[in-house]
């Protein structure tokens, strides 16, 4: 299986609200990502594009979804498929087939 790394360009002042709301200091990122998102699902996912952004607690993640130029951040419960060692799935619970840890190819690469 392969990423899908299909990007986007969600709203800089809306991406750098929702990460302070999360308890994020935009200042600690680098450039690129306050300015895109690239998708983390498998290549051959159905439904909007998805990039994780920041951990919320144990319990949630926020992650920016997108179909074409609407963009919507989300808060979503991770995943956690185990892989069969001390791995685990990065993704959000409910995500379209494909594990993180079955992915063959480099995220972004």
């Amino acid at each position: 299986m392969r990423h899908c790394n299909q990007t986007g360009r969600p709203p800089r002042d809306e991406l750098i609200r929702h990460l302070r709301d999360a308890g994020e200091d935009p200042a600690d990122l680098p450039p690129h990502e306050l300015t895109h998102a690239t998708c983390e699902l498998e290549a051959t996912h159905e439904g909007p594009h998805a990039d994780h952004l920041a951990e919320i607690g144990r319990a949630a993640q926020l992650w920016v979804r997108w179909d074409g130029d609407r963009y919507l951040f989300v808060r979503l419960a991770p995943c956690e498929a185990p892989a069969g060692d001390d791995d685990v799935c990065r993704l959000f619970d409910g995500h379209d087939p494909g594990h993180s840890w079955e992915m063959r190819d480099l995220l972004h690469g």
